[in-house]
């Protein structure tokens, strides 16, 4: 379902709509991804007032008003639409990890959730994990807070982890009996 985004700047007697698709968000309302549609123009200044601080509002039955966080980056990638119309996704650099970084977003699309977060550990990290261990691992990380959903249309994860915390982690349950190699 499309809902409206607007930006509006009093001061420059701007009142610029688009539509969005899709976004997720935290609690504190920092936007991690927002799909945007439109006419060019409109596209282009509500995604470029998001990225650079100001509020961009989505017009759901409450008003979502989104704030860039201080340290966010975000990336805009663009695709032309038929006639006139652009369409633009803001993410933030989390959904492009590096191997250094310790927080990971993941979007879930039509996959399960624990076996997204398993692959990402297994391909990111030099610990130990076995495919039995998926659902566990999935329910521990999440009960620790290391796996947190986001706010909106879109399932999105962020995953803070570390290879000590997955070490910490995998040793207890070891100890503890409820993993087994």
């Amino acid at each position: 379902m499309l809902e409206k985004v607007r930006f509006r700047d009093y001061d420059k007697g701007l009142d610029v709509e688009a539509f969005t698709d899709g976004y997720a968000y935290d609690e504190y309302s920092c936007p991690y991804l927002l799909s945007v549609g439109g006419r060019d123009g409109s596209v282009k200044a509500v995604t470029s007032a998001l990225v650079s601080g100001r509020t961009v509002e989505i017009m759901t039955d409450r008003i979502i008003g989104l704030n860039k966080s201080y340290a966010a980056k975000y990336r805009i990638l663009s695709g032309r639409l038929p006639g006139s119309s652009l369409h633009q996704v803001v993410a933030e650099e989390g959904f492009f990890r590096s191997g250094d970084r310790p927080e990971s977003l993941l979007y879930v699309d039509n996959e399960d959730p624990a076996r997204l977060v398993y692959e990402t550990v297994r391909s990111s990290y030099p610990v130990p994990v076995v495919p039995d261990w998926l659902d566990w691992l999935y329910k521990k990380l999440r009960n620790n807070g290391h796996v947190r959903e986001m706010l909106g249309t879109r399932k999105v994860l962020r995953l803070s982890v570390n290879e000590r915390i997955l070490d910490s982690l995998i040793s207890e349950g070891i100890g503890n009996g409820e993993i087994s190699f």
